[in-house]
């Protein structure tokens, strides 16, 4: 996958995500400058009570005891109350509806290609990761970061007014912490991104341990896996755990100098007390500011430390949202009004981006990628005329599948072109073109939902509403009556439990060209779909390929001989090359390739 060579800053990517928060954040944060100013001044009013009391103003120590007490409910009631209600109905919640739907939304941007390309359970946990991250960085930075950051400010300038002197020496060790903590960060920086990685590769390795259960239980090596992967969660342990101890050897010692600048500046106020320059309720207004400005600096001190490990993922998660889809859809192209289905290639070549090493993947090292390619097919000329039935047959690795995606836009062309109806593939609006196309693949994916909503899947929203006519043709199309019929409790809406669990595969195959059918596509393809199909789901999916295709573009890449002998025409690729196409009795005289074939009675 391709970054955007224009990244934006982190700050920048941050508010632009957020944009359309940005009013009720604004409110937040005045709400915290107010909260934070009015709890400064709360301690002031109890100094200036004190020394009331030391000249027996019982009055004026009332006053100055009601108005500290007020503005603390004013603080802690009213302004806190209003932020969180304003965080639970506007923000919270809300923000993760948000950043949850704009991440889904994104990886549907990436093409097709690009997804089989990139291991699904990195990318997934990149999301998570980077997803909860921002929730954690937002509600630690309004809620924690943020106020200490704004009363650490508020009590600096009032600080300033009643003593420059104290509020210069507090500002200096302000400074110099905020020095030693950028330095500090910079430095681990690159450690915590390692740490990262490796718990990345771990997500990998539990994703898929999660997706072959089957297979390791059935192979019974439960126990083999299990030590393994507890031995690679060492590995990240140990490197977390060396990471985060060096990094308290440096966090120590700077909150012993926090407390230095505290009692040194709370050592200089009592001096000025002491020599008649402030009154001795002034200590307690010192006590408490001092606890504001160093007390919220070991808050933030805390705080940061968790939030250094969410930027980290959270930049991971913008470099996976930055990257460019390598097909554009076009949602301003060609649509052909009344489609036939013709296609043409013309000199198409392609190349697969090239693959990563082991060792390249972990350390993700970039590519050149157009001087490391994997050619796999090139010269491709071919004419596949509306209403033909096709098919395209040869070896593992043939380069088959390729060249029917390479028409369905999965990947894009490395040289050439490919024409539907005679116009550029390119040129059309991917999205409609796609929903002109019905897809039988080798395997079905399927939703844990009932048999209808996974028939219906693909539909546009005008289309939802089809009727059970059209419904129980496409079913009756695709082989699958006698199936709906023995559910005889819920039929269509039997829910067919998470992938599809509890259907066979021959059931699977038949739900998905009967999901094919019912868009009543201009363009079918079946994609291997009777292989590891017993002979008599074969026969079956073979009726329904038969119904299926007419009156429409068939193209079947064919496993069995039986899927594509009454083919209007064949097509035998070999490395990559169209090496012979016509009908299959001519191809059984001409062909060397498709001889070999039958010979072994293999087309896969």
């Amino acid at each position: 996958m391709k970054n955007n060579r224009n990244k934006k800053s982190f700050i920048t990517q941050i508010m632009h995500l957020y944009k359309p928060f940005r009013k009720y954040i604004f409110i937040v944060v005045f709400v915290n400058i107010l909260g934070q100013l009015t709890g400064t001044l709360s301690p002031y009013l109890f100094g200036k009570s004190i020394d009331a009391v030391t000249h027996k103003n019982i009055h004026l120590t009332f006053y100055f005891l009601m108005g500290a007490f007020l503005l603390s409910i004013f603080q802690l009631i009213f302004l806190s109350w209003y932020r969180e209600n304003l965080e639970i109905k506007k923000l919270g919640i809300n923000i993760e509806k948000f950043l949850s739907i704009f991440s889904v939304n994104r990886m549907l941007q990436f093409s097709i290609g690009q997804h089989i390309n990139e291991h699904s359970g990195v990318k997934q946990s990149i999301v998570n990761k980077g997803q909860s991250s921002l929730n954690q960085l937002i509600e630690a930075t309004l809620y924690n970061m943020l106020p200490s950051i704004i009363q650490i400010l508020v009590t600096l300038i009032i600080l300033t007014i009643f003593d420059w002197r104290i509020a210069l020496t507090a500002v200096i060790f302000v400074f110099i912490y905020i020095y030693l903590t950028v330095e500090r960060n910079k430095k681990y920086y690159p450690r915590i991104d390692e740490v990262r990685k490796k718990h990345q590769a771990q997500s990998k390795v539990q994703s898929e341990l999660f997706r072959n259960s089957t297979l390791i239980i059935s192979e019974a090596q439960e126990h083999p896996v299990v030590e393994n992967f507890n031995n690679f969660w060492n590995q990240v342990i140990n490197s977390e755990i060396k990471t985060w101890t060096d990094y308290l050897k440096s966090f120590y010692p700077q909150r012993l100098f926090i407390i230095v600048g505290q009692y040194s500046c709370l050592g200089l106020g009592i001096y000025f007390i002491l020599t008649g320059q402030h009154s001795i309720g002034m200590i307690v207004t010192l006590i408490s500011w001092m606890n504001f400005i160093f007390g919220n600096l070991l808050n933030i001190m805390s705080t940061q430390r968790r939030m250094l490990f969410q930027i980290v993922e959270i930049k991971k998660y913008f470099d996976l949202l930055e990257i460019e889809p390598d097909i554009d859809s076009n949602p301003n192209g060609k649509t052909i009004e009344n489609l036939q289905g013709k296609i043409e290639f013309k000199n198409v070549d392609f190349a697969y981006p090239y693959r990563k090493s082991k060792e390249q993947e972990e350390n993700e090292e970039v590519i050149d990628k157009e001087n490391k390619e994997d050619h796999t097919v090139s010269g491709i000329n071919l004419v596949i005329p509306a209403g033909a039935k096709v098919g395209f047959v040869g070896m593992s690795g043939s380069g088959k599948t390729t060249i029917v995606n390479l028409m369905r836009r999965y990947y894009e062309t490395t040289n050439g072109e490919i024409l539907i109806d005679d116009v550029n593939l390119k040129d059309l609006n991917l999205k409609w073109f796609r929903s002109h196309i019905g897809n039988v693949e080798q395997k079905i994916d399927l939703f844990d939902r009932s048999i209808r909503d996974n028939i219906l899947f693909g539909f546009s929203e005008n289309q939802k509403n089809i009727d059970d006519e059209k419904l129980n043709k496409a079913v009756e199309d695709a082989s699958l009556t006698d199936f709906i019929l023995k559910l005889k409790d819920h039929g269509l809406d039997t829910v067919i439990g998470e992938s599809g669990v509890k259907v066979s595969g021959g059931e699977r195959q038949r739900i998905g060209i009967a999901r094919a059918l019912i868009k009543d596509p201009k363009i079918l393809i079946f994609d291997e779909a009777t292989s590891a199909l017993d002979s008599y789901n074969e026969k079956l999916i073979h009726e329904a390929i038969n119904r299926g295709a007419k009156g429409r573009t068939t193209i079947i890449i064919a496993h069995r001989l039986s899927t594509i002998i009454d083919a209007d025409k064949v097509f035998v690729v070999a490395d990559g090359k169209i090496v012979g196409e016509g009908k299959h009795e001519e191809l059984s005289k001409t062909c060397e390739e498709y001889k070999e074939l039958l010979k072994h009675q293999i087309v896969n």
